[in-house]
């Protein structure tokens, strides 16, 4: 009887290990049915589909925009199960990678696969060339909300869309209008501090329409520190010959750091009316000549995006 329970829960636990061990799918290749090469896509959710894979449990699936040898935005990257995945895209140029995966191992990855979403594979009219707002410029809250682009030729209308997030693709979209030309005013109230995409696509004569033309937009609402004095000291006795100024801006408040500039002043009147060295630099020291005198200096800080500081209060020094 003991003989026959030691066999049992032998082959029960081979069985088991069996069931533990993945198997190897490290040479095998995924097979992706939608979507195809050069294929394109003209409704939304986007269908991506693939067959299944022996010993396969999940699927590596990567999007990104246009393509993996010049990557602009990482659209999808996500660890599916199943063998069907829906999202909606914009409309623009895509590739596609799969790499199946199990417990112990992964599958070979599929070479990239071309797609377009809403927009043909090649237009000779060109995408929307945009204006302004520059890309990745800074602004404060004196910003207008305009944007505007270059017309086309061939374009019967626009679309604009302005999202929250440095990724336009999946970006909350905070404001989206079409049918419009080549100026939008896009509502100020929705410009809190923090980091925006904005993008123009043109709808062609024949029903086609070009890919997302898209920016970056910081907005910074907040001014940067007072500066610190820290040398020549106040009151202090120098050398004449070069003089290293030095100041403390401390950490950039706020949750957008446009980069601080500043400007030092060195007059020989406590009301700077007779300024004798003005210089505007992005660090917190800077070498300076001068003779022999009494003068005063200060230090006023400005960020890119416009926001000031009030002037440091005024240090005197002599140079002898």
């Amino acid at each position: 009887m003991k003989t026959i329970i030691y066999i049992i829960l032998a082959s029960l636990l081979f069985v088991s290990c069996e069931k533990i061990v993945a198997e190897d799918i490290s040479n095998d290749l995924p097979i992706v049915i939608l979507p195809t090469q050069n294929d394109t896509v003209q409704t939304n959710p986007v269908h991506f589909k693939w067959e299944e894979m022996e010993g396969a449990t999940k699927y590596h699936l990567q999007v990104v925009s246009p393509s993996f040898t010049s990557i602009n935005e990482y659209s999808i990257d996500s660890i599916i199960e199943g063998t069907n995945f829906f999202i909606s895209l914009d409309s623009n140029e895509y590739e596609m990678k799969l790499t199946a995966l199990n417990a112990g191992y992964e599958s070979l990855t599929t070479t990239p696969i071309k797609f377009w979403v809403g927009v043909q594979p090649s237009s000779s009219s060109g995408n929307v060339v945009l204006s302004t707002p520059d890309d990745m410029e800074y602004v404060n809250g004196t910003f207008d909300g305009q944007f505007s682009w270059n017309s086309l030729t061939s374009a019967t209308s626009y679309e604009f869309s302005l999202r929250q997030g440095t990724n336009f693709s999946t970006g909350t979209v905070l404001d989206a209008q079409n049918g419009i030309s080549t100026l939008i005013y896009s509502s100020g109230s929705l410009f809190t501090e923090g980091v925006y995409s904005w993008g123009v696509k043109a709808y062609l004569n024949g029903g086609t329409e070009t890919i997302y033309s898209t920016r970056k937009l910081y907005v910074d609402l907040t001014d940067p520190n007072t500066a610190v004095l820290s040398a020549p000291a106040d009151f202090s006795l120098q050398n004449q010959g070069v003089i290293t100024f030095t100041w403390s801006n401390g950490t950039d408040p706020g949750t957008v750091h446009a980069p601080v500039n500043s400007l030092i002043q060195i007059a020989t009147d406590t009301g700077f009316t007779n300024v004798v060295q003005s210089q505007s630099v992005q660090l917190n020291t800077v070498d300076i000549t001068l003779g022999t005198g009494t003068y005063y200096w200060r230090v006023t800080n400005t960020d890119d995006a416009g926001n000031t500081t009030p002037s440091t209060s005024t240090f005197q020094f002599s140079v002898l």
